[in-house]
């Protein structure tokens, strides 16, 4: 497949999933075209019941949350445990991440990743109506995961890695951001014989989760490819009693099938000698310098002075990562913060910012980078969050609220050209 035929492909599946953000009932609703990942005329709980989930699943998640969508339940794989970190990729309106949070409690936490704007703001919508503090979506590619390396325990899918035209860049990206020891627990679709012409030159049924179907040999080298062992990949034959609704007249099951997909990132074995693993009574220094420092850039919507923290109305989100990014500073941390009325040059010279801004536009910023790879967006990371991403010992930092900034006042931001100072001769923009 081109690079060309990419494009056109992942046009065809954010167009679909678009047009099923904005149903109110599900995915396909009364006039449904072929192709649709789920059967015409039916709702989305019935749906879900044949997909494995039960009824308490589906009275659990907000209203909107659940659309019908999916070719199986991967939360029942996952074996989820209280204090994990989950990713969902393709987490469309949140329906399997927000099982997923109440499998990890309030100590863990999961990230949703979809391609599509609509999805992530009606998933962002939902979780504010159910109150869900430790969900987050972020809009993304899942080739191009916007999660920092190895901070991930699970990750999960339902019926979505069929759909990229480059799934070996998915599995490599996937085992990135697992940390060691960490799994995959994924409902896809599956080739069980080779796939006519007529259905892979297909956009639609590529988009409805069928041409885009891969062998389970081809996913199982792909795995293995990225670096996971113990892969088991189990076709579901009952599948094909709700999956001949998909494509009604083209056969779909004599080449497909629905099947549960598992895989683990290997473990790191430490076989250093004993007297090389005694800990140091030394405290840690702020930063290991012993080791690539992190770089982080955070490139942020259009403020009226470099930091926001200036005028009238300031965010209180602006003046708590202003602190923190002040506080990481002095430990010797690498971080600039780029906003887009001040530095435009900053966001066209960096290929990942411009991608982003012609998937999601400003209103998607502010996009964090950690040695060039996306980590975070829609949001400022948290303290937490940027000690992590730039390896600082907590210790060695100044504590939360400790870091004093000079708030820049209407009057005063024409005197003060520094970081913190308005942008405008006249005052804030």
């Amino acid at each position: 497949m081109t690079a060309t035929s990419h494009d056109e492909v992942r046009h065809a599946v954010r167009e679909r999933y678009a047009q099923a953000a904005a149903a109110e009932t599900s995915c396909c609703g009364p006039t449904a075209d072929a192709g649709a990942c789920c059967a015409a005329e039916a709702n989305p709980e019935d749906i879900s019941g044949q997909l494995g989930y039960s009824a308490a699943d589906t009275a659990a998640v907000p209203d909107g949350a659940n659309l019908g969508l999916g070719c199986g339940n991967p939360t029942a794989i996952a074996a989820l445990r209280p204090g994990e970190t989950v990713l969902d990729l393709g987490s469309g309106a949140g329906f399997d991440a927000f099982l997923a949070a109440r499998a990890v409690g309030p100590d863990g936490t999961v990230i949703g990743v979809d391609m599509t704007a609509q999805m992530v703001t009606k998933a962002r919508a939902n979780a504010d109506t159910g109150d869900y503090n430790n969900v987050e979506f972020r809009l993304g590619e899942i080739e191009h995961l916007p999660v920092a390396d190895a901070s991930i325990d699970v990750i999960l899918s339902n019926c979505v890695i069929n759909l990229s035209p480059d799934k070996q860049t998915v599995f490599n990206e996937a085992f990135r951001v697992l940390k060691p020891g960490g799994r995959l627990a994924i409902a896809d679709v599956v080739a069980s014989a080779e796939l006519p012409p007529d259905i892979l030159n297909d956009l639609a049924l590529y988009a409805g989760c069928i041409g885009g179907a891969a062998t389970v040999t081809a996913v199982d080298a792909m795995l293995t490819t990225a670096g996971f062992t113990d892969v088991r990949i189990e076709p579901k034959d009952e599948s094909k009693t709700f999956m001949a609704a998909w494509a009604p007249g083209r056969n779909i099951t004599d080449y497909v099938v629905s099947a549960t997909i598992e895989a683990s990132k290997p473990p790191i074995v430490d076989d250093r000698p004993a007297s090389r693993k005694a800990s140091s009574t030394q405290p840690a220094p702020a930063i290991d310098h012993g080791a690539p420092m992190p770089t982080i850039r955070v490139f942020e919507p259009a403020l009226c002075c470099n930091t926001g923290v200036c005028g009238e109305d300031v965010d209180p989100a602006l003046v708590t990562f202003t602190a923190d990014l002040a506080a990481l500073r002095e430990a010797g941390a690498d971080i600039e913060r780029h906003n887009l009325a001040n530095d435009p040059t900053a966001f066209a010279a960096d290929p990942n910012v411009k991608a982003f801004l012609q998937v999601a536009g400003s209103s998607g910023l502010p996009l964090t980078l950690v040695n060039g790879v996306t980590v975070a967006t829609g949001s400022y990371p948290s303290r937490e969050q940027l000690l992590t991403y730039a390896g600082v010992n907590p210790a060695a930092v100044a504590p939360a609220g400790a870091t004093q900034i000079t708030m820049v006042t209407t009057d005063a931001a024409a005197d003060v050209e520094d970081e913190g100072g308005c942008c405008g001769a006249g005052g804030c923009c």
